[in-house]
């Protein structure tokens, strides 16, 4: 999966995510995200909006007891970090496909590819049992130099894509991993998912 030429070089799009999940994304540590959507969604679905958007940091039901534990001091570095008046943008996405998870089995194969607890992702999966939790795959890019923004009335509440009033600059953008880890990743992610065969006795 080689690095998009087409990558823009602002964006005035964010899609509201954990802070330790943007770290997670931007340190390689997992390639995608889980979505359901938020109370103020309209018809309180989510929907793909955009596929190239800035991730929004917040702490908002963030948990060191929804964190496998090896993971836990990503969440201690954000506990003195002010998100009521201003946030840092640091990392940008790229959406490269999404994949509804319909049944169980198939967030717990997906366990050695992220950082949360068994639980979390259940907890997120049972939400809303008729809807399918949609499994968002990401390239995910560190800006070269993060930016600190104000916080407006207008990108609070539990929506998840904020319109920024401003433009960021996302001309110098560096991968969180190389094309081919990145490919190797994706690779196994989707053999992961594949439905298994019985075996042969």
């Amino acid at each position: 999966m080689p690095i998009s030429p087409k990558l823009p070089t602002s964006s005035n799009i964010g899609l509201k995510e954990w802070t330790v999940t943007s770290k997670a994304l931007s340190q390689g540590e997992q390639i995608f995200m889980l979505r359901k959507g938020g109370i103020r969604e309209d018809s309180r679905h989510f929907k793909i909006e955009h596929k190239q958007f800035l991730l929004y940091p917040g702490v908002f039901h963030e948990a060191t007891s929804l964190l496998k534990p090896k993971y836990h001091s990503l969440i201690s570095g954000t506990a003195n970090e002010d998100f009521i008046k201003k946030i840092t943008l640091s990392v940008f996405c790229e959406l490269i496909e999404t994949i509804d998870i319909s049944q169980e089995n198939q967030l717990n194969a997906l366990d050695p590819f992220h950082i949360w607890s068994k639980s979390f992702p259940v907890k997120r999966f049972k939400w809303k049992p008729r809807q399918p939790l949609k499994l968002m795959i990401v390239r995910a890019y560190r800006l070269n130099q993060p930016i600190t923004i104000p916080v407006i009335p207008a990108y609070k509440g539990c929506k998840s894509w904020v319109e920024l009033v401003e433009n960021i600059n996302t001309n110098d953008l560096k991968p969180a991993l190389s094309d081919k880890t990145f490919s190797s990743v994706l690779a196994k992610v989707h053999n992961t998912l594949k439905p298994k065969l019985p075996e042969s006795k």
